[in-house]
């Protein structure tokens, strides 16, 4: 996981600056910072499922926003019509529906299980 993790920093920051030493250091701090907080956030992850699934939830539209804006630049067409870039502004309400109805659910959940 952490092999998956650090190739995606790296594109990251290749997708974020031209500068190599920037490039080198936020690679080198982000890796030093996975392998840091590791252990917490499997932890963390072995109490509270559901926050699991929503992230592979927003790593899935994390793919897809990357996917179509390299589809974009690189005048991709698909079933006849070029291929648009998934607006920010999509994407980021997307992500806040996701965490509130995760929010909602796992009170809703609690109050189930008090009651019971």
């Amino acid at each position: 996981m952490n092999l998956v993790f650090s190739f995606d920093s790296v594109l990251t920051a290749v997708a974020l600056t031209d500068s190599m030493p920037i490039m080198i250091v936020s690679i080198l701090i982000s890796g030093v910072i996975m392998l840091v907080l590791a252990n917490r956030v499997t932890t963390f992850l072995k109490k509270n499922r559901a926050y699991e699934v929503l992230g592979l939830f927003i790593l899935l539209l994390v793919g897809i926003m990357l996917v179509t804006e390299g589809g974009h630049l690189a005048h991709l067409t698909l079933f006849g019509g070029e291929v648009q870039a998934l607006n920010k502004t999509t994407f980021y309400f997307a992500v806040t529906v996701l965490i509130l109805v995760d929010l909602v659910q796992s009170r809703y959940q609690k109050r189930l299980n008090q009651s019971s």
